[in-house]
């Protein structure tokens, strides 16, 4: 990875591009295998396939980046079509583009604050003074 001048990995552990069902589960242990062995941030793509438990450990477990765009697309889609059926006469697009993903993307990330919040209580307890990928480790 140093040779490369790479600033991030991204790698599909459990889950794959386009997925637009919520069932898949991370490969934790193929995720914190790779945190270990590199010392750049973990991307996993495919995100959007996880639930939000499968999401969370994802994070545990060391990946730095989700991507969701899959998943925040078909919200938006859905609200857009919504709006428009119940609103037919709808000209201005100013007044449905920004539905639907605002509100699930707050959601999620109040659910990785949460995960985070967890970790530095973690840091607190243990007596270690920061965090790597998201949780509390010895560097």
């Amino acid at each position: 990875m140093t040779a490369t001048g790479a600033d991030a990995l991204a790698v599909a552990a459990g889950t794959s591009r386009a997925m637009v069902g919520r069932t898949a589960q991370a490969g934790r242990a193929l995720v914190a295998r790779l945190r270990d062995a590199v010392l750049v941030p973990l991307v996993l793509h495919g995100s959007s396939g996880l639930p939000d438990e499968e999401l969370r450990g994802a994070v545990v477990s060391g990946t730095a980046k989700v991507t969701i765009s899959t998943h925040l697309n078909g919200l938006f889609t859905r609200s857009v079509r919504q709006f428009l059926e119940e609103q037919p006469d709808a000209a201005d697009p100013r007044n449905y583009l920004r539905l639907g993903m605002a509100s699930e993307t707050a959601r999620l990330l109040r659910s990785l604050a949460e995960l985070r919040r967890r970790a530095w209580r973690e840091v607190n307890e243990s007596g270690i003074d920061h965090l790597v990928d998201g949780r509390a480790r010895e560097t």
